[in-house]
């Protein structure tokens, strides 16, 4: 990086947040993310995956939190890019959301 004074060492922060989208026409070829909301969060650099573990529970009390309808819905924990859009996914979990509950595959919920 170069300012008015000459080089610096420091990199740009990176920030991470966590995202919600709907899937819209899921398991088709016509399917796309509406991307309904982003959440800044901070990173312990020192043990990353904290918020990994976090995701699942986060998209959850969303969803219920946000009267959000049935369907299928993708939560991410990913970088930001300069606009504060999701950038580069770390990682993700798609939800099939009953309008009140998560739904599970019926193998699943046989065991």
């Amino acid at each position: 990086m170069f300012d008015q004074d000459g080089w610096t060492g420091r990199e740009p922060q990176v920030r991470h947040a966590f995202s919600l989208s709907r899937i819209v026409d899921a398991g088709t070829p016509d399917q796309w993310y509406d991307l309904l909301g982003v959440v800044r969060v901070p990173v312990d650099r020192l043990a990353p995956e904290k918020q990994r573990d976090q995701l699942r529970p986060w998209a959850l009390a969303t969803l219920m939190a946000g009267g959000y309808t049935f369907g299928r819905y993708y939560a991410c924990y990913s970088t930001l890019d300069e606009d504060d859009e999701p950038d580069k996914a770390i990682t993700g979990d798609t939800l099939d959301w009953s309008g009140s509950a998560v739904l599970l595959p019926e193998q699943a919920a046989m065991r």
